[in-house]
């Protein structure tokens, strides 16, 4: 890309969510960089029919809320945004993702990023995960490493064109969060897409901050996934079997860096 040009950047932002639409835009003016909003699906309007439809075409048996399904709906329409640019590469975002100070150098070049990417994780969830024990040092003295396991989230991510177009291929039948359709294994196109991940991250949604703007926390998807959270009925039990599982995943962890010579560690967000 040329010196000048950009990244192209698309935010995706719900119609009555006009302060976060003005302090993406703030923040993404302090960095210098143009970005281009993406109307988001309301899911809470979608015909009865429609929602149906697409909770019928769920192939995880995860049940999903109509905040949910409209959030999938607007990265498939970011993506589509992602093929009409004429860019090789773009940045999707969610509207209350929050960017390092020095990201700005992440979208006027392309150079940092490895021959063989075709999707890379900026954000991170502080969840551990399985990366390459090498990388490849990024403009501002990060590491930008291949990605092995799942990191789940979907606040900031850039991504080739043939990775957009093999997104909304697989998802034309199916209804999944785009989260796991874009990072989650289970789903194939992780290990048939080569996906890295930015060490530390460049990008962390409000929600997962310690020092949260106000009224962020309240949109409609947060609500929905906190109402839709396990019943009270089965908590002891889970309670008594959490440490086993616990156990039975840490051996899991430990095979598979053994076997895969990973890195499992915890992704921080550096300012």
């Amino acid at each position: 890309m040329s010196a000048d040009s950009q990244i192209p950047v698309f935010f995706i932002n719900m119609e009555d969510a006009a302060d976060r639409r003005d302090w993406f835009e703030t923040q993404a003016s302090r960095l210098g960089l143009e970005v281009t909003r993406v109307a988001a699906v309301v899911g809470r309007e979608l015909p009865t029919e429609t929602l149906e439809r697409l909770k019928a075409s769920i192939q995880s048996g995860t049940p999903l809320g109509p905040s949910e399904i409209g959030c999938f709906l607007s990265h498939r329409k970011a993506w589509e945004q992602v093929l009409s640019s004429d860019a090789e590469w773009a940045f999707v975002a969610e509207d209350d993702l929050h960017l390092a100070d020095g990201a700005a150098a992440y979208f006027h070049s392309t150079g940092w990023i490895p021959d063989d990417a075709q999707l890379i994780k900026a954000e991170t969830t502080f969840r551990r995960c399985h990366m390459a024990r090498e990388g490849s040092l990024t403009p501002d003295g990060r590491t930008v490493r291949r990605l092995f396991s799942l990191h789940g989230g979907a606040g900031g991510y850039f991504i080739g064109r043939k990775a957009a177009q093999d997104a909304l291929d697989l998802t034309r039948d199916i209804c999944e969060p785009a989260d796991h359709v874009l990072f989650n294994p289970a789903f194939g196109f992780f290990d048939d897409h080569v996906t890295y991940q930015i060490d530390p991250a460049i990008a962390v949604q409000d929600l997962l901050r310690r020092e949260n703007k106000a009224g962020f926390l309240q949109s409609g998807l947060a609500l929905e996934r906190r109402a839709q959270s396990k019943p009270k009925a089965g908590k002891i039990a889970r309670e008594i079997a959490r440490p086993f599982r616990r156990l039975v995943q840490s051996i899991r962890d430990a095979d598979f860096s053994l076997q895969r010579k990973t890195l499992f560690k915890r992704i921080d967000y550096r300012v």
